[in-house]
């Protein structure tokens, strides 16, 4: 059968019964494909908004996690509302027929979820012939401000204390105190993601032209940030035997244990390795840069920062770095400091959408 050509007989009849059965049928069936397709636009455009939403809390979530003490309710909140808007916006950019009535934002300090809810309007298309000119619908999305339960690291830092970082950092400081001031930075955004001291360990080893007495990786990661502030600035540069000490003690069977005891985990295994120099012996070049190597082919992943170092020192810093995207080169105290809130950031996936 010709469903058009029965149609076209259908509406071209010119008795009057046909024509009123007609038009009556007529407003039931516009109503029905109506309702279809705005249903259908209705739905696409609710998901679109509900992903919108969920990547526009997340990072929200993680810009405001690297700026603000969480345990602030107001302080988080407040850069919360000012973070999340612009990001829902950018990803909207594209989507028609729609406006949102504002949306509420809510943290909790104690569990550190953070939940928003959109209020959003569909402006029909068919349906307004009919007189409904919107359809409501709230949009809920919730993530969690800490590090999820596969965030376990074990991590070791292995910084230079030579003579050199003793020098101007060009700031008013020595470079000494700018590695300090960095290393604290990220180890107390640490505490605040860990407070329960579950997912972290930290240990800690400097050198000048000897390897210095290491901190064994432990839960009490302020035992690495006191570490740090005690170390003085003196001596020559040899990293060979502090980098080789870092990837023993993170390739441990007792570090693995550590973590499955208390979290249950397989722990990320995380070298930090700073220099502002570079090795007095060019055979201590070869000696790290294979320890470097053997560690990364064992899973370690290896963070490098070359802070004001010269040619020699960035470059074997970068060939020992995971990839170029774990090497810094910061000329100033902030650029250290950015450096090492970054390598917090990275190495802890502190983020889960928890819909």
């Amino acid at each position: 059968m010709n469903f058009t050509r029965v149609i076209k007989k259908f509406v071209s009849e010119k008795s009057g019964n046909v024509a009123v059965i007609f038009a009556i049928a007529a407003v039931p069936l516009m109503m029905s494909v109506g309702a279809a397709i705005d249903y259908s636009q209705a739905t696409n455009l609710q998901n679109k908004v509900s992903q919108a939403t969920d990547a526009a809390l997340l990072a929200a979530a993680a810009t405001v996690m690297d700026q603000v003490n969480l345990n602030e309710t107001s302080l988080v909140e407040a850069r919360l509302n000012q973070e999340f808007e612009p990001f829902f916006l950018a990803n909207m950019a594209n989507a028609n027929s729609f406006t949102y009535n504002g949306y509420n934002i809510s943290y909790d300090p104690d569990t550190r979820n953070v939940t928003v809810n959109i209020d959003i309007d569909y402006q029909t298309g068919i349906l307004k012939i009919f007189g409904m000119n919107n359809w409501q619908a709230d949009v809920i999305s919730a993530t969690s401000m800490k590090m999820k339960a596969g965030g376990a690291i074990s991590m070791y830092l292995v910084l230079d204390k030579s003579g050199s970082m003793s020098w101007d950092n060009g700031s008013g400081g020595t470079k000494m105190e700018s590695l300090q001031i960095a290393v604290a930075t990220m180890i107390n955004k640490f505490e605040e993601n860990d407070p329960d001291e579950k997912y972290i360990r930290i240990g800690a080893v400097s050198y000048d032209i000897d390897m210095q007495a290491g901190l064994p990786i432990n839960w009490d990661i302020s035992n690495a940030n006191n570490y740090v502030q005690a170390m003085i600035a003196n001596g020559g540069t040899d990293s060979s035997n502090s980098v080789e000490l870092a990837y023993h003690e993170l390739m441990k069977p007792s570090e693995l244990l550590a973590h499955q005891s208390r979290n249950y985990q397989t722990p990320d295994k995380i070298m930090v390795f700073m220099t502002d120099g570079d090795n007095n012996n060019p055979a201590d070049d070869v000696t790290t840069q294979a320890t470097c190597n053997e560690a990364k082919n064992d899973g370690v992943v290896i963070y490098t920062v070359a802070f004001q170092a010269p040619p020699n020192g960035q470059q074997l810093l970068a060939a020992c770095a995971t990839d170029a995207s774990h090497y810094f080169e910061p000329e100033t105290t902030q650029e250290l400091i950015d450096a090492f809130e970054y390598i917090g950031a990275d190495s802890a996936e502190k983020l889960i959408l928890s819909q």
